[in-house]
């Protein structure tokens, strides 16, 4: 008789886990545990008693040893009922996915902060007024949403519990008949190598696997979703095959607005913006293209002010919202302009290259450059969400895709020595657009890139490790002008730049330039600085926009997977002598 597979109830405190659980449990012939129940009787006191001793920190640990014995009962036959945070620590997303059925109890803010009420013995409500009470559940709610939502089946808590009951156990039916439970032996037994099995996110950030449905063209479904926790600003990157118009009519969804502007670029328009819009348009909302052209160089003041200018023509206001279709220059000037429209319109990012999808696209920066240097002026503006179709990236010549790869080879160097060890098994894969190897390496570069984001928004200190080899990058860019050489490959020179001048001050093992420079070139991507004077490049690193004083934070690497800064004058960063 097979091990049957736990079913896991997640959702905030109110949604009713307690009381559908067993209900549910006596349904399916299995035996019901309350994750906080196990805490209580394990440590021998109440779950305030906890937080009182121990600290939030303490609670989760124990919190995290509860549910790892809960779930290995003997033959899997339980529902456990989880506590509303359990699924936003790190790993937990992946650990329960991995061992059962994750089921979501959805309910509205409102009707959670009725449900909760004012005795309820909640630690993270202590103390609170009513008000305070509903307006903390709201924050809550939209901190935890991107990992609630990437549950395997979600379900309206608002009816009663026998019509809940119901819909989870046809939901579990219709899994359990769909052919996941093969997918899922397939993935353990092995059956294709194991450096291309899905993986856990790096460094415990969140990262799914459930592959797409394909159907009619554009109308794939989601493979993955990777939260960016940002309290009520977070927002799911959501990566999929095939389904541009499965994205339209999610994201008119999401934004529920009357007027969309769509920006995008001249071959990205003609590919991709008919499918998109088609989706788009499917919500009720009126969608006005606007054609940019291609190129950095298109990020300046004149194309802002135009698209400015297109907005109003297209009836834009408050309530409207701007969508990017295509590279990081859209997504950069795009998010930029609805940034600064009218103080600030929604926006949403559906990256086409690979350079957007990992990096640009994730974070919130926004702006446009100078003549004197690059992204000189511009703003932090959250999008609400990032939509991910790998079809797009068929149209990129391999150049483009190489360079895009600088990017993810880039996070590994700084992040996870894992996944770049693995990028040095499957690099060529990539390039060649394998998807299930496409798949898997975007979804680990964007939960490091989210995770970054997540602990740092504004770059005070941990995300100024994403600028590693970006310094002398923009030097070369700057004085380029923006052309004939793509961003990644600027970065790519600027990170063997860095890995050099990190074992000459001490800071890195012997050996790891060559390791970098080696998967790099394996990419098709330069290694050394154009050959300019050593004053050129000074002069544009002088006005970089990491300096702080006189001094630059310098990202250095301190082995694979591992990265620092130091504030160094750009004399130091390129000291006398020096040559391309």
């Amino acid at each position: 008789m097979s091990k049957k597979r736990p079913v896991f109830l997640v959702g905030m405190m109110g949604a009713g886990k307690s009381t559908v659980g067993p209900a549910l449990a006596a349904r399916l012939g299995r035996r019901f545990f309350d994750s906080d129940e196990e805490i209580e009787r394990r440590a021998g006191r109440s779950i305030p008693a906890i937080f009182e001793d121990e600290g939030e920190s303490g609670f989760r640990a124990r919190e995290v040893a509860a549910i790892g014995s809960l779930a290995e009962h003997e033959d899997g036959a339980v529902v456990i009922a989880l506590g509303g945070g359990a699924i936003v620590q790190p790993g937990a997303l992946e650990r329960l996915r991995a061992r059962g059925e994750i089921v979501l109890l959805e309910a509205d803010a409102a009707v959670l902060a009725r449900r909760v009420g004012a005795g309820s013995g909640r630690p993270l409500l202590a103390g609170l007024s009513a008000r305070a009470r509903a307006e903390r559940i709201e924050a809550l709610l939209a901190e935890r949403r991107p990992w609630y939502e990437a549950a395997d089946h979600r379900v309206d808590a608002d009816a009663g519990v026998d019509e809940v009951i119901d819909r989870i156990v046809a939901a579990l039916r219709r899994d359990s008949g769909s052919g996941n439970g093969a997918r899922r032996s397939m993935s353990e037994s092995g059956a294709r190598a194991p450096k291309r099995a899905a993986r856990t996110g790096s460094k415990g950030a969140p990262a799914s696997a459930r592959p797409s449905k394909r159907s009619a063209k554009g109308e794939g479904r989601v493979h993955a979703r990777v939260p960016v926790a940002l309290a009520d600003r977070s927002y799911a990157i959501e990566l999929g095959q095939d389904w541009l118009t499965t994205i339209g009519r999610r994201i008119g969804d999401l934004l529920a607005c009357e007027r969309i502007a769509l920006v995008t670029v001249p071959t990205v328009a003609r590919r991709y913006a008919p499918r998109l819009s088609k989706g788009l348009t499917a919500s009720g909302a009126r969608v006005g293209r606007i054609v940019v052209p291609d190129g950095d160089a298109t990020k300046n003041p004149r194309e802002l002010a135009r698209l400015w200018d297109r907005f109003l023509d297209l009836g834009l206001d408050r309530h409207s919202a701007v969508v990017t279709l295509g590279g990081g220059v859209v997504g950069d000037l795009g998010g930029f302009a609805a940034a600064t429209f009218l103080r600030g319109i929604p926006f949403v990012q559906v990256p086409t290259t690979v350079l957007a999808m990992v990096d640009a696209s994730i974070g919130g920066k926004t702006g446009i450059n100078l003549a004197r240097g690059k992204n000189l002026v511009g703003a932090f503006h959250q999008p609400r969400g990032v939509f991910i179709d790998i079809d797009t990236l068929r149209s990129l010549p391999r150049r483009e895709r190489a360079a895009g790869a600088a990017e993810l080879i880039k996070a590994a160097a700084i992040w996870d020595a894992e996944l770049f060890a693995w990028l040095e098994s499957e690099i060529e894969a990539f390039l060649d657009l394998e998807p299930s190897v496409v798949l898997h390496a975007l979804e680990r570069g964007c939960a490091i890139k989210a995770e970054v984001v997540a602990r740092d928004e504004r770059e005070g200190g941990l995300r100024r490790l994403l600028n590693f080899g970006h310094t002398l990058a923009h030097a070369i860019e700057t004085h380029a002008r923006y052309r004939g050489i793509l961003h990644g490959e600027a970065v790519s020179i600027g990170m063997v730049f860095a890995a050099e001048r990190s074992e000459a001050l001490g800071l890195s093992p012997a050996g790891t330039r060559d390791r970098l420079a080696a998967l790099l070139e394996r990419a098709g991507l330069p290694t050394r600085a154009p050959d300019r004077p050593r004053r050129a490049y000074l002069s544009a690193i002088a006005v970089d926009k990491k300096k702080q004083g006189g001094n630059i934070h310098f990202v250095v690497l301190k082995g694979i997977g591992n990265a620092g800064t130091v504030s160094l004058s750009p004399r130091e960063i390129l000291p006398p002598g020096w040559k391309p």
